[in-house]
């Protein structure tokens, strides 16, 4: 029997793929992404890759090159849902159901 067999059939380990999957596809298809070696996100229309299933907003937005980071306001579309704006210093779980894009606007001067 070989290790995926192994790992299919036990209900409490999650085989890793070794690839990189894009969120967005799982979106539209309403399914969990799987536990994998990375995650293609947009970020304002751009593409990026995160090997972090949960990264912090601050995270996302340094990857995108969006600094210094306190200046902007990031916003996570899930499929069918408003978007949600996400803190600086939260954790975006990348696996859950949904997860499309982001938008990051730059913060109004009275925005504190």
């Amino acid at each position: 029997m070989s290790d995926l067999n192994l790992h299919e059939n036990d209900p409490g380990t999650e085989a890793v793929l070794d690839d990189i999957i894009d969120l967005e596809v799982y979106a539209r298809r309403g399914e969990q992404p799987p536990l994998a070696r990375g995650y293609r996100l947009k970020i304002n229309g751009d593409a990026f890759v995160v090997h972090d299933p949960k990264p912090t907003g601050i995270e996302l937005l340094t990857l995108a090159g969006l600094l210094p980071a306190e200046e902007f306001t990031l916003r996570l579309k899930r499929a069918g849902n408003r978007p949600e704006k996400i803190d600086l210093n939260e954790h975006v779980d990348l696996r859950k159901p949904g997860v499309e894009k982001f938008k990051a606007l730059p913060r109004d001067q009275t925005e504190g």
